[in-house]
């Protein structure tokens, strides 16, 4: 029994206090009554109860469960019928009542009322608002034709409607430049289909059947908080953890054996490993055999490494590296998660294919507990997005098409480009679902290209973001919670309602409300226009696809989720989609890009231009599990946690000068930005890591700029994805 004296006395009241405080945010508060919780804490506990999934760009969809009372939202827990979601959603999701109801949220619309950047506005009406953009718009069409209207969107709303089918039905039916959402998947789709012809993988709850699982270049804890648990429950059963990463992970920290390798080396990594288990007879010989082309290349492609240019090229210790190599040929089942970040490099699709070549040396494909799980958009690409998006309405299908990691040089004041040829120019815009200010690469020279006088741009957002100082006509967004939705998961095969929770708050209007009445105003007849969100989810539902089969809207809003049933396992007839029908050691395909057609030693510095090259720190810039890209900077309990700093290994700081909290800024050719220096081993030598995507105006070192006025615009090897890692820096003490 303990003692009590006036210390611990005090402790337990500080403790009780904290605790409280949190309560209200924390579900499944144990005994909560009879150790006097707040009773006003336990009534927002109660009320009507609606179902709605988080639309974060995470790809563990959680379903969430809301109280609603008199209207208004009280309280958020996870939907614990639903086994992958459990009781408790992370931070971010806990938060979705200050999020919603944020004091700074944007209730009515506004029209600039000074030059772009000032923040000077006026309150104007929707009416006014419609009449004006939709004047505007079609000045623009008359003067240089419908492809010079550009959307900027992305995954502020995931929603199916909200995300998708609401404003592609407006872009179809105008005829806009075509946006390419090219981000965040796209070099890993070439890489692995080049290799085994698919990107899709396994159901993730096979884990439980995995006698390994690897973690490769994918931080769990920030965009797939829920595998934890399925992790921690196959290592509880024997299952052990492999990973690699050049930032140091939670799941890093707790993995069996974890190797950091150098930035962008994972194809020499992926070698040395492949040399290891070829040498100690650790592949599985039937299965080459018979499922693969181009073993024999492969060896020879593996011999022309030795293990010192392997150590001294990715800087990871080869008894490690042997020890990761072991564990993974002298077990049976192998089950691989890879991760977004690290395929955003120019690299990124050879990487991509190196890693998963592990799985095609080692036999891991085709059966249970088997694979390598990277972008599982089964139940999304399910759906019937071709009705919904009304793809059909489009008249000019050769419109330019504008990738947008390089939204800076398609609106460059007096040279636009695209795909590095020159582009028709762009004079209006509308940012929805988006901040393109602060979440596309080269900041500076997107804010550059968005204070152009002949550029009309609209924001439709919930909160005055950076990007919405350069708006002509801002328009109050709708949060998720306030309209009806439907979403698919991207990590296993769920297809989950969103229910409409509250009534739009002020004069906010959702997605669809805005681009169904805007194209009205624009004097669109067509019946697409006038279909409710209802309508929409019937026809998103109306679909051949076979994982759909028996998943009806009745059933849907009734089960409030459906798990598809996909049959298993994947890949399991052996039948590849590739030209071969095999896995292909040598492709092809990658020779037609214009490179080695088994593995490509290139790395990323090699395509920098001298400036940049000669700079001593390679930036990562990783996401954070406090945020999502740049959503939740604005949200109170969430706000104050640090998202405006550098992490940089403890022998660089010494070299600099540089102790923990120290303000240092980075810089290079494109802009510069100052951090809070966190020293740790966290990172390599020669690696800085800075969180993604933190907005300008939040800065509390300063409004000189972000992460994101540092990181290139240059596109990927392949797939036309964002290459944000392939940065380099200098770095200065303030």
């Amino acid at each position: 029994m303990m003692k009590l004296n006036r210390r611990n006395f005090l402790q337990g009241i500080g403790a009780t206090t904290v605790f409280a405080g949190l309560s209200g945010l924390v579900p499944g508060v144990a005994n909560a009554q009879s150790a006097g919780a707040h009773p006003g804490l336990l009534a927002k506990r109660n009320g009507t109860i609606k179902y709605h999934s988080c639309l974060r760009n995470c790809a563990a969809r959680c379903l969430l469960k809301f109280r609603v009372q008199d209207g208004r939202m009280t309280y958020v827990t996870g939907a614990e019928e639903q086994a992958k979601t459990g009781t408790a959603p992370c931070l971010k999701g806990q938060s979705y009542v200050q999020y919603t109801y944020a004091p700074d949220r944007i209730l009515h619309p506004m029209e600039r009322a000074g030059k772009k950047g000032e923040g000077k506005w006026r309150r104007i009406s929707w009416e006014e608002a419609y009449a004006k953009i939709s004047s505007r718009l079609q000045q623009v069409i008359d003067e240089h034709g419908s492809e010079a209207i550009l959307p900027y969107s992305y995954s502020g709303n995931y929603g199916a409607i909200g995300m998708s089918a609401s404003g592609e039905r407006f872009w179809n039916r105008i005829g806009s430049s075509i946006l390419e959402r090219k981000v965040c998947t796209y070099a890993a789709y070439d890489g692995l289909e080049s290799l085994y012809g698919t990107f899709l993988g396994p159901d993730p709850e096979d884990i439980m059947l995995s006698d390994v699982y690897v973690t490769w270049g994918h931080d769990e804890v920030v965009s797939n908080a829920i595998a934890i648990k399925l992790i921690n429950k196959a290592r509880d059963r024997g299952t052990k953890l492999l990973a690699v990463n050049p930032q140091r992970t939670p799941l890093c920290s707790q993995a069996d054996v974890y190797l950091q390798p150098k930035p962008s080396t994972d194809v020499q990594l992926a070698a040395g490993i492949m040399k290891y288990l070829v040498e100690h007879d650790l592949v599985d010989h039937k299965f080459i055999a018979e499922q693969t082309i181009g073993y024999d290349a492969l060896l020879e492609r593996l011999n022309e490494l030795s293990y010192d240019d392997i150590e001294r090229i990715t800087g990871v210790p080869r008894a490690k590296m042997f020890e990761f190599a072991r564990v993974l040929g002298e077990n049976e089942k192998t089950l691989l998660r890879m991760g977004y970040g690290f395929q955003r490099n120019y690299n990124g699709a050879r990487m991509s294919r190196a890693v998963a070549m592990l799985l095609a040396v080692t036999g891991n494909f085709g059966k249970r507990g088997n694979g390598l799980i990277y972008d599982n958009v089964q139940a999304g690409g399910g759906l019937n997005q071709y009705l919904a998006s009304g793809k059909y309405m489009r008249k000019n299908k050769d419109a330019q098409r504008i990738n947008m990691t390089e939204l800076a040089k398609a609106i460059h004041p007096t040279h636009p480009t695209s795909h590095d040829k020159p582009s028709k120019p762009i004079h209006a815009m509308i940012i929805y679902n988006g901040n393109p200010v602060v979440v596309a690469p080269d900041t500076n020279a997107v804010i550059e290209g968005m204070k152009r006088e002949d550029l009309f741009v609209v924001g439709h957002d919930m909160v005055m973001t950076d990007s919405l100082d350069y708006c002509d006509i801002i328009v109050p967004a709708a949060s998720q919670f306030e309209t009806s939705d439907i979403v698919g998961d991207y990590h296993g095969y769920y297809t989950q309602v969103c229910e409409k929770v509250i009534e739009p708050l002020g004069e906010s209007k959702c997605n669809w409300t805005f681009f169904r009445e805007l194209g009205q105003a624009m004097g669109f007849e067509d019946e697409a226009f006038q279909a409710s969100n209802d309508d929409i989810i019937r026809e998103l539902l109306d679909t051949d696809s076979p994982d759909y089969k028996g998943v009806t809207y009745e059933r849907l809003m009734k089960e409030k989720f459906v798990k598809l049933d996909i049959p298993q396992p994947i890949l399991a007839d052996g039948k590849y989609d590739t030209p071969s029908g095999k896995i292909e050691f040598s492709s092809q395909m990658m020779a037609d890009a214009g490179f080695h057609p088994v593995l490509d030693w290139g790395l990323p510095e090699e395509e920098m231009e001298p400036k940049e090259r000669e700079l001593p720190f390679r930036l990562l810039s990783s996401g954070v599990p406090q945020r999502v890209n740049s959503s939740f900077y604005n949200v109170q309990y969430i706000r104050n946690i640090p998202a405006y700093y550098v992490k940089i290994h403890p022998n660089d700081a010494a070299k600099h000068g540089v102790k923990d909290n120290d303000q240092i800024t980075l810089s290079n050719h494109r802009g510069e930005a100052t951090f809070v220096a966190m020293v740790t081993t966290g990172v390599g030598e020669g690696t800085l890591m800075a969180p993604k995507c933190n907005w300008i105006r939040l800065n509390p070192n300063g409004k000189n700029g972000c992460t994101n006025s540092l990181t290139t615009d240059k596109l990927t090897d392949m797939g036309g994805c964002s290459a944000y890692h392939s940065t380099r820096v200098a770095l200065a003490k303030v």
